[in-house]
């Protein structure tokens, strides 16, 4: 089965006249990401904000490749295609996350063992918990995350920080 072609994004800006104008556009790059399975999922970042309340001047090129899996200081928008028949390890970010299935089919599962069977527009809140994700198909499933910087999560005195559980780097150049 064939990759995924990457998506693209039309950022907007001002003109010297305050005018609405296309500043930025062209394809979001993938990176590939190990799943357990050892199959490669993509992960592409159309946009980063470095603040809270986000800047909306200037003309800079916000996309990044890589990196952490969210933003402490702002947002980050993510889109993740899921090769089929993989699961994503257990993760938790300390962040507020949206996540949106565009295409396919998936399913949520939390720590406790419930899980959600997920169709294309369902939304996923996620508040800092422990999940994985997982495509039970033959086809590749697209979600886009948008992710938001927030306070952390306290339960019982205990601060639940970013974590992942996995056997397997997280990058294919052996990084997490």
């Amino acid at each position: 089965m064939a990759e995924p072609t990457n998506i693209n994004r039309y950022v907007t800006g001002h003109d010297e006249n305050g005018h609405a104008i296309f500043s930025f556009e062209g394809s979001v790059p993938y990176t590939k990401v190990l799943e357990k399975s050892g199959k490669n999922a993509l992960f592409g970042v159309p946009w980063k904000t470095d603040s809270f309340p986000s800047e909306c001047n200037g003309k800079e090129d916000a996309a990044v490749i890589g990196g952490p899996l969210h933003n402490d200081e702002g947002t980050l928008c993510r889109v993740v295609e899921f090769p089929p028949n993989t699961s994503s390890p257990f993760h938790r970010t300390c962040s507020l996350d949206y996540g949106i299935l565009v295409s396919g089919e998936m399913h949520l599962e939390l720590d406790d063992g419930h899980t959600r069977k997920f169709v294309q527009g369902d939304v996923a809140v996620q508040r800092g918990t422990m999940h994985a994700w997982h495509n039970r198909t033959n086809e590749y499933a697209r979600m886009i995350f948008v992710l938001v910087a927030a306070k952390p999560t306290v339960i019982n005195g205990k601060v639940l920080e970013d974590a992942m559980i996995r056997d397997t780097p997280l990058y294919e150049d052996g990084s997490y």
